[in-house]
């Protein structure tokens, strides 16, 4: 079979740049020096944007580590607070704006890889050979990993049935320096609710790197939410002392039901958030696609092809459903979920069920901890006329 390279790539985000270096590594072991192709239209900017997650052992992008700690802390909506310990795990940030720069510069530098800084437009996908159209040619190869995310702009906008699937996860955040020296950076804030009191669920977290440095990051998960803003969390967390932003991270993140399957034809696998690897109730995804770039790279050394991946467990998208449906119709009064999964269960229960590793004791050890009645009301037939994100009166 002749193609022009052995893997094509679409989109340079986390998921298509671990993926690219996994393929220059061994994972082609029977055809010496893979040929990757990595399309995405976007220049690495060197902006701002961090990525956190939990793992129990080391990973590939601790290089990029702004910060780590044992402890989160959870404040609910009247302030009172709870420090989580936890164990083995730590909780860890990542620099993702230096940190994708710097892969990509790496990968781009392998003579094995071309970059196509242009929009892939269209696919040719067949038994023998998969071919994309990017910068205005057709380039084949034996595989393609498709990671482009889905637009915003596709997501409905009007209140209806379908949107309880369709949320939108927006954020804000501000990087700040405080003289003082009066920040606690023992703990980082997994949620603060105390800060914004709107109609949509709405979160804070915090990220402290020193006694004078911290990200503040503002959350609002809805349909349609409104910016939020980060900076109550911020004079609270430096207790009305005098800060200073050096740097702010805004952005949208799609909370959507991903179709199912995975394998997109032939010879073509979704990966990353097209590939369901963020979580769509929570968007939780770092320890997923490190786990899923490892799973392709030993399905392509054991079996020539990338497709056999380990199946999600199968309670997931169904509860992953039923947490959409709730967060559309209770809104803000979904906190308290929230604040319960995270402080009735054990915490290591906790970071397994959000990262899709749950076994059945963990599952039924997180259903016991929530409150039922938001997810008893999100399983009851929709009424005709009911909208998306209920409004308090």
């Amino acid at each position: 079979m002749a193609t022009d390279v052995d893997h094509i790539v679409l989109g340079a985000g986390l998921s298509g740049l671990l993926l690219t270096r996994a393929l220059l590594t061994d994972a082609d072991r029977h055809r010496a020096g893979a040929r990757v192709l990595l399309v995405d239209p976007r220049p690495a900017q060197g902006r701002r944007l961090t990525y956190a997650y939990w793992s129990r052992r080391p990973t590939s992008l601790d290089r990029w580590a702004v910060g780590s700690w044992d402890v989160l802390r959870v404040v609910a909506r009247d302030g009172q607070t709870a420090d989580l310990a936890l164990g083995d795990w730590r909780y860890s940030a990542i620099d993702w704006g230096r940190g994708r720069a710097e892969l990509l510069d790496e990968v781009a530098a392998d003579p094995r890889v071309r970059l196509v800084a242009e929009p892939a437009d269209r696919l040719r996908d067949g038994p023998d050979s998969v071919s994309v159209r990017a910068g205005g040619r057709w380039i084949s190869g034996r595989w393609l990993y498709d990671s482009r995310p889905p637009s915003l702009s596709a997501l409905p906008r009007r209140r209806a049935r379908c949107s309880s699937q369709s949320l939108v996860q927006v954020f804000r955040g501000l990087w700040i320096t405080s003289d003082r020296g009066s920040i606690d950076a023992s703990a980082a804030t997994l949620l603060d609710f105390s800060a914004d009191h709107g109609d949509d669920l709405a979160f804070t977290y915090v990220l402290p790197t020193s006694a004078t440095s911290a990200m503040v990051m503002a959350v609002r998960m809805g349909l349609q939410p409104d910016e939020p803003d980060p900076a109550p969390a911020v004079r609270r967390l430096v207790a009305g002392e005098p800060w200073t932003a050096v740097a702010e991270e805004s952005g949208a993140t799609p909370l959507l039901m991903p179709p199912p399957p995975r394998r997109l034809g032939p010879r073509v696998l979704a990966i990353g958030q097209r590939g369901g690897r963020v979580r769509p109730s929570t968007g939780y995804a770092v320890r997923r696609i490190l786990a899923d770039t490892d799973a392709i790279r030993r399905s392509l050394i054991q079996h020539g092809h990338p497709f056999d991946l380990p199946a999600d467990p199968r309670w997931q998208r169904p509860l992953d459903a039923i947490w959409l449906r709730a967060l559309s119709h209770e809104g803000a009064d979904l906190q308290a979920a929230f604040a319960s999964l995270v402080t009735r269960a054990p915490i290591d229960t906790v970071l397994r069920f959000l990262d899709g590793d749950a076994s059945t004791r963990d599952l039924a050890t997180v259903i016991g901890s929530l409150p039922p009645r938001p997810f008893i009301r999100a399983l009851l037939p929709l009424r005709m006329g009911d909208g998306v994100g209920r409004r308090r009166s």
